[in-house]
């Protein structure tokens, strides 16, 4: 990444961006689609606003999603190499692959994210959304990101890799620690060996279980994985662990936002809560349209393989691209009043699950998740109120979300 120029700076990350990018990104759709980013002050990269370049972008095959590396550059240059085990984790991970790697994989991946697969978890996932809410009965207040969507999609997500309920602590934490390296593009040293430690600590349970699943296979999605094939093809020992810790880490940061981000949202626009609660069919675009609104994931990357144009730009080979997911579901080029929530949005083409070969294949699951914990969350609860006119956003600018959200219920 090139040092930056004081003339050229365009400020994006931001503690007040973090209580509210919106603002920040109209403006910017306003001066164009293509902006250079300052990153820390240090470093600058360019970062795509618009829907339909962050969409082009995201399928064009001169750009490459293996960035493991580049996430260590904004470390002193003389502490990165004690952070090659981190890059060399997350390098196993699909979303930061490319074909042929990628294809091969998840070609193998889809068997277990099928819509029908997912799908017949619905039962499974609504009766653990049950008896969470049953337990909340007859409170007055509570914190709905503590007592709820924090822990809701971990309870899934280890329910379906057959994971113990008393490790749900220290998947939490880890996902944290991982997310906090990867939210924010200005990684410090420490987040850097948290993400670290919490990557080995999860590879090493998932070596030890996979063992274990080996010996005594059940109807689980480790399992599952252990037994796909197809062509011959299998997964090798370490792509299985990195997919499991993907999976793990996945399934839980991205649902608890879209699950706090919704309800949040909801709560703040109560014509559109009462019309979801009046009309409960409502639920599948309603979540596809609070996905659009307050995009759980706010950026991704690329690094250019080959000299390209972008908007009128040339941007040489090796610089990194920021699609700003969040800034393109806010597009007013792509949706009609992008800044009003509207649960009956029709051809709600919003790119929070990204677009192309690196399109989320856990969408489906997250869908089903936020669908049943938003809906039953406002049928369980019909006087629930914010408690707070300002609750605190988490210090992560790729992937937005409440640290807390205090309710009246």
């Amino acid at each position: 990444m090139p040092k930056l120029s004081t003339a050229q700076k365009k400020v994006v990350f931001s503690d007040d961006i973090l209580q509210d990018p919106y603002s920040t990104y109209a403006r910017l759709h306003e001066e164009g689609p293509l902006h250079y980013v300052d990153v820390g002050g240090k470093w600058a990269v360019w970062a795509v606003f618009s829907h339909s370049e962050c969409s082009a972008i995201a399928k064009d095959r001169r750009l490459s999603a293996k960035r493991a590396k580049q996430m260590l550059l904004s470390l002193p240059l003389s502490r990165q190499a004690e952070f090659s085990e981190l890059a060399r984790y997350l390098s196993l991970w699909l979303i930061f692959m490319d074909p042929p790697e990628h294809t091969r994989l998840r070609k193998l991946l889809n068997k277990g994210f099928s819509p029908a697969a997912v799908e017949g978890l619905r039962p499974q996932a609504e009766a653990i959304v049950q008896r969470m809410l049953d337990r909340l009965q007859g409170r007055s207040e509570l914190d709905l990101m503590t007592e709820f969507a924090n822990p809701m999609p971990v309870r899934i997500i280890s329910e379906l890799l057959g994971v113990p309920e008393a490790l749900h602590g220290t998947f939490v934490n880890a996902s944290r620690a991982i997310a906090v390296f990867r939210g924010n593009p200005n990684r410090t040293v420490e987040e850097s060996r948290a993400a670290q430690d919490a990557l080995i600590e999860l590879t090493e349970f998932f070596r030890k279980t996979v063992a274990e699943r080996r010996q005594n296979k059940g109807n689980d999605l480790i399992s599952l994985l252990i037994d796909i094939e197809e062509g011959g093809e299998v997964l090798t020992e370490e792509e299985l662990y990195a997919q499991c810790v993907s999976l793990l880490f996945a399934g839980h940061e991205t649902t608890r936002n879209l699950i706090g981000n919704g309800i949040y949202t909801l709560l703040r626009n109560s014509d559109q809560l009462e019309e979801l609660r009046s009309e409960p069919e409502m639920i599948r675009s309603a979540v596809e349209e609070l996905l659009r609104f307050e995009s759980p994931v706010q950026f991704t990357a690329r690094v250019l393989k080959e000299d390209i144009d972008v908007c009128g730009q040339r941007i040489p080979k090796g610089w990194t691209i920021l699609c700003m997911l969040g800034a393109a579901n806010r597009d007013p080029k792509q949706f009609e009043q992008p800044n009003q929530l509207d649960l009956g949005r029709l051809n709600n083409q919003h790119l929070a699950f990204s677009a192309g070969i690196h399109f989320c294949i856990g969408a489906q699951l997250a869908r089903l998740e936020g669908q049943i914990a938003i809906q039953k969350l406002v049928q369980t609860f019909p006087n629930m109120k914010l408690a707070t006119a300002r609750p605190q956003w988490a210090s992560t600018f790729g992937f937005r979300g409440l640290t807390t959200l205090p309710v009246t219920i």
